[in-house]
Formats: structure tokens, C-alpha cells, sequence
């Protein structure tokens, strides 16, 4: 106990000791910081010795060693009371998985336990929903399927199922050529060397309706007076007329014809008027006496004045143009080539030719379209409309033919006049139309219209 003591003694008055020293160096750093504000020393402990040096210096300068600082070991103390429990550190971070352990052994088998009792029935399940129609197709490699409406699926690629090559079959019979004719206007086919033709089509079907007769044209200007004719060759003399028997006196005093006698006297005396006899039947016709001989040529007549002429012709307007157009029901458009007073319109942007009212107008639209058929052996055609008068001239305008191949072409004519009087204004917008022939498609059309306002 006394030993402890010593050494406690001894090692408190080596503290003292260096602490003394420490505080000399501090109190002669101070003092020169005083006089020349120099800094204060610093100090560190480099775990051998507290060292201490100026801030501008670089060597550090044991101050004194840790042993002699360290005393002898000191007798335990006593258990300090519990402190308070401190608050709960945060949760740690996981730890990696470790590895897993190797598998062990497998455990004998247990007996076999007794069978339970039999569970209650269950619910009784809804409806399920309708089955879809499954749908198979052959594509370029491979066998497909799928629900109807449903994505294409491969079942199998041909190239599984195919078999070995077959061998080569017998040659079939040559095909019959088939020849073609008309018949009192049927069109009318057989294989070459049968004896029976049959009919294929009637063509009266093909011919359109019979047009309108066109608006009589204006009278011409009278024709200038020709040149005078010459003078034809005199005609051959006539053959001489047998002589004429001369009337004359006979001894009786009765007029004579040759050999005749009249009874009918030249000169008698005047007697009372008789009473009025019968009328007497009528002769009969007396021969046809010999034509005399013909006479001299007349001179020629003076020539005729010319005569005025005639009244011109004339128009209050007119209008002329030509388009194409490459769909049906879309307004025609027209390039106006030449035109002439205000009483007919055309608007670009709506397509619309306007008559003005109290005029009377001549319309001459022709044409060609190019169609073709939307399916096999069908009646193809187009008609024309105006937006005026739209279901006459439908039917006035159509043309057609019969095709016998789906996507077969053909380009028809088309040509039509009419008479417009216009009371009030007149407002056409002309268009192509299939509603009599739904079965064609349209691929265009080339058309010229020529209208004029009549006197």
C-alpha cells in the first residue's frame, strides 16, 4: 500500500514537473509575442512525447516523454452507479446473404396418414363464355390457325409435312378450243367441231338510246347571183304536119269537110226564136288534130336584178371550254377557251356555269370515259348530270357496255344538247354519275361543252 503511494507521489510531481517546464516555454513565448507579436507556439502529442513548436518552424521539440508521465497502476475503483439506458441506435444495413449450408440427409418416410373426410360440394361454377370458331389457312410456309377474328398463328410449316415427289402422272386430255360468232345480233360460242352453238349474249343491250335531234341551224347569207349560161344548141326540126282539110261552100249552101257535107248552112235568114229544145247528150271527144310546126327561138330576156341580202346571223353570248376529271361525283372543272357577253358566268372555285334569266341557251356537251368493270359479267356505264334537270338528263346521257372480266376497261363516247329558257337564273355544276351502274369504276374523262344565248 505504501509502494502505491510512492509511486502516485512520484509520478504527480513528474506531471508537475513538466507542466512547470511547459508553462516556462508558454511564458517565454508570450513574452515574446508581447514584444515582437510574434504567434503563440503550438503543441501535439506524437504518441511518444508532447512536442511543441512556432507556427513558421518546421522541426518539432520534445517537451516531455509520455512514459514519465504515465504513473503506476492504481487500485480498481469502484463500480459506478448504472446510467440511464440510451436511446436505440438506428437499424444497421442488412448483411450480405451468406452462403448456403449443404443439403442434408433425407429423412425416412412417414406413415401414411389416414384419409380425411370428404369436403362439402362446392358452388356450382358460372357459364363459361361461347367457344370461338377456330379458322385454317394455308400461307406461303406454313399451315395457320386462329380464333375467328382473332391474329394468325403457325401450326406446322409445310415443309414438315410434305411427302416425297409422286411420280409423274398420265397427260390429260387435250382441252377443246372454243370459237365465237354472231347471230342475228346474239353473241353466240361452241367447242370447235360441235354442231350446236350456244347463246352468250344478247348485243341490242350494248346500243344506247337514240339522241335528240339537234337545234336547226340559222339560215345562210343568200349566195351571190351566178354567171350568165351560155346559150344552148337549137333544138332539131319537128317532122311536117299532115295538110289540114280546108272547109268550104257547098253547092247547097252548107259547109263542106272534104267529102262531107255539115248540113250546116254558111249564111241563112234570120228566123224567130225557137223554143229552147232538150240538151243533148255530149258528144264524143273529136280526134286530136296534128301539131303545127314549131316556131322560131325567142330572143333571150335581160338579166334580173340582184336581189338584197340576207339578214346576218348573231348570238347575245356564248361560251366554250374543255377539262378532265378523274373520279365520279366530283364537280367538273372547265378551261374557258372563248367567251363572249355577261349573260353566262363560270366560277372556278365552286365549278358552277351560270345562265342569267329571260334568255334562251343552246348546250352541246360531248365527251369520252374511261371505266372499268368491279367484278365479272357486268353491265358498265356512266351518265352525265347537271344539278338542274339532273334525272332527265341521267337517263338521256348514259352509256354503257357489257364486260366480261372483273378490272376489264373500256372508254365510251358521250355526247348530248338541250334547250335551257331560264325564267330565272340557271346555276349548272355538271358531274359524272354511276347510280344507274354501281358495278363500274371510274378512271377519267376528256370533255369540251359549247354554250350559246339565242336571239
Amino acid at each position: 500500500m505504501k509502494t502505491g503511494k510512492k509511486r502516485l507521489t512520484g509520478t504527480l510531481l513528474a506531471l508537475c514537473a513538466a507542466l512547470l517546464v511547459l508553462c516556462i516555454v508558454l511564458a517565454a513565448g508570450w513574452s515574446k509575442t508581447a514584444k515582437a507579436d510574434a504567434e503563440l507556439p503550438e503543441v501535439r502529442n506524437n504518441g511518444t512525447a508532447v512536442q511543441w513548436k512556432y507556427r513558421d518552424e518546421t522541426d518539432w521539440r520534445d517537451l516531455v516523454a509520455l512514459t514519465e508521465l504515465t504513473g503506476a497502476a492504481g487500485e480498481n475503483g469502484r463500480d459506478g452507479a448504472n446510467g440511464e439506458n440510451g436511446t436505440d441506435g438506428k437499424n444497421g444495413i442488412n448483411g450480405t446473404n451468406g452462403k448456403d449450408g449443404m443439403n442434408g440427409v433425407d429423412g425416412t418416410d412417414g406413415q401414411n396418414g389416414i384419409d380425411g373426410k370428404d369436403g362439402t360440394d362446392g358452388v356450382n361454377g358460372k357459364d363459361g363464355m361461347n367457344a370461338k370458331n377456330i379458322e385454317v389457312q394455308r400461307a406461303e410456309t406454313h399451315i395457320q390457325w386462329r380464333y375467328e377474328g382473332g391474329e394468325w398463328q403457325n401450326l406446322v410449316a409445310i415443309a414438315d409435312i410434305e411427302g416425297p415427289a409422286g411420280q409423274n402422272g398420265t397427260d390429260g386430255a387435250n382441252g377443246k378450243t372454243p370459237e365465237f360468232r354472231v347471230s342475228e345480233n346474239i353473241l353466240q360460242w361452241r367447242y370447235v367441231d360441235d354442231e350446236i352453238w350456244l347463246n352468250l349474249y344478247d348485243l341490242t343491250a350494248l346500243k344506247g338510246a337514240d339522241g335528240r335531234d339537234g337545234v336547226d341551224g340559222k339560215d345562210g347569207v343568200n349566195g351571190k347571183d351566178g354567171a350568165a349560161g351560155k346559150d344552148g344548141t337549137n333544138g332539131q326540126n319537128g317532122r311536117d304536119g299532115k295538110d289540114g282539110k280546108t272547109p268550104f261552100i257547098g253547092e247547097n249552101g252548107n259547109w263542106w269537110i272534104g267529102d262531107i257535107d255539115t248540113g250546116v248552112k254558111a249564111a241563112g235568114t234570120d228566123g224567130k226564136d225557137g223554143v229552147d229544145g232538150d240538151k243533148g247528150e255530149k258528144g264524143d271527144k273529136g280526134d286530136k288534130g296534128d301539131p303545127g310546126e314549131k316556131g322560131d327561138k325567142g330572143d333571150k330576156g335581160d338579166k334580173g336584178d340582184k336581189g338584197d341580202p340576207g339578214q346576218n346571223g348573231g348570238s347575245l353570248g356564248y361560251f366554250a371550254a374543255n377539262g378532265r376529271v378523274y373520279s365520279w361525283g366530283t364537280p367538273l372543272p372547265f378551261n374557258v377557251k372563248k367567251e363572249s357577253g355577261d349573260l353566262i358566268s363560270y366560277n372556278a372555285s365552286s365549278k358552277t356555269i351560270t345562265l342569267s334569266k329571260g334568255h334562251t341557251y343552246s348546250m352541246v356537251f360531248s365527251g369520252t370515259v374511261m371505266i372499268s368493270a368491279n367484278g365479272n359479267y357486268k353491265l358498265c356505264g356512266a351518265s352525265l348530270i347537271d344539278g338542274y334537270n339532273s334525272s332527265e338528263m341521267m337517263l338521256e346521257t348514259r352509256t354503257y357496255v357489257s364486260m366480261i372480266d372483273d378490272g376489264q376497261g373500256a372508254r365510251l363516247g358521250m355526247s348530248y344538247n338541250t334547250i335551257y329558257r331560264s325564267e330565272a337564273d340557271i346555276a349548272l355544276t355538271f358531274q359524272y354519275t354511276n347510280m344507274l351502274f354501281q358495278n363500274t369504276n371510274f378512271t377519267e374523262s376528256q370533255y369540251n361543252i359549247t354554250i350559246i344565248a339565242l336571239d
